[in-house]
């Protein structure tokens, strides 16, 4: 379970999260909206202690994570999957040397034979099988997203973290992309967080959606509920009319 309890987070004199509450269960997928700016992707960089909050408790299973030592962090990172907005690839290694890449820095380092086994698992996950020794600088957009995506789950994450992971993308590839989140991050039965302003992305990889406003959440929607939201604020995001 990944808890964030009454999380505040300020930069200078902008104070960009303000005692927010959220809780992702396994296999549940949360999603958080809003405008660009809002504070959404601070939360993804709180979770993964790449800057501290000024006040409360980031929770994973149970574990106060600002609290957690170096070694300890390198723990909960390796339980953490996170896809870039952009796929983040090294374009001088194959597809399979991407993929495996976190493998070779384990302590205890897997025999090649096992990390092909994991690659190949991942590749079939995300509908790439056969493509191992492809260049990465050989590959469409859509399919370095898709390697990015395998990338995240050859550790076999228990929390999957998405940062705009269908900015860009045309309709079809956006889809395909969704359809795999979705897919993924039930065999993994991952607690799962999208951070997105993608409509498409929120109505088909959400069940709880959660709108950022003014360093608050906002109670939860679900695709179904979205479009008839009490407040005016989601409604007019979804309808677009407010900047994003």
């Amino acid at each position: 379970m990944l808890e964030l309890i009454d999380i505040s987070k300020r930069f200078e004199e902008n104070t960009v999260l303000k005692a927010i509450n959220l809780t992702v269960d396994k296999g549940r997928k949360a999603t958080i909206i809003g405008p660009s700016g809002s504070g959404k992707s601070t939360i993804l960089r709180l979770i993964l202690c790449l800057i501290q909050p000024d006040r409360g408790q980031l929770l994973l299973d149970n574990m106060d994570i600002t609290k957690a030592s170096k070694k300890e962090l390198y723990e909960i990172r390796n339980k953490i999957g996170l896809l870039f907005q952009s796929a983040a690839l090294f374009d001088s290694m194959t597809v399979e040397e991407n993929i495996s890449f976190s493998l070779t820095e384990r302590p205890h380092r897997l025999t090649q034979k096992e990390i092909s086994r994991k690659v190949n698992h991942a590749l079939e996950l995300v509908e790439m099988s056969g493509q191992n020794k492809k260049q990465v600088t050989d590959l469409s957009g859509g399919q370095k997203k898709r390697i990015g995506l395998a990338r995240v789950i050859i550790n076999d994450p228990e929390y999957l973290l998405f940062d705009e992971p269908t900015t860009g993308l045309d309709p079809v590839l956006s889809t395909n992309i969704e359809n795999l989140i979705v897919n993924i991050s039930k065999e993994l039965n991952a607690a799962t967080l999208t951070v997105t302003h993608q409509i498409s992305t929120i109505l088909r990889t959400s069940d709880d959606i959660y709108f950022l406003h003014d360093g608050q959440l906002l109670d939860p929607e679900s695709p179904n509920t979205i479009y008839q939201s009490k407040s005016s604020i989601i409604k007019n995001f979804m309808n677009g009319k407010s900047s994003v």
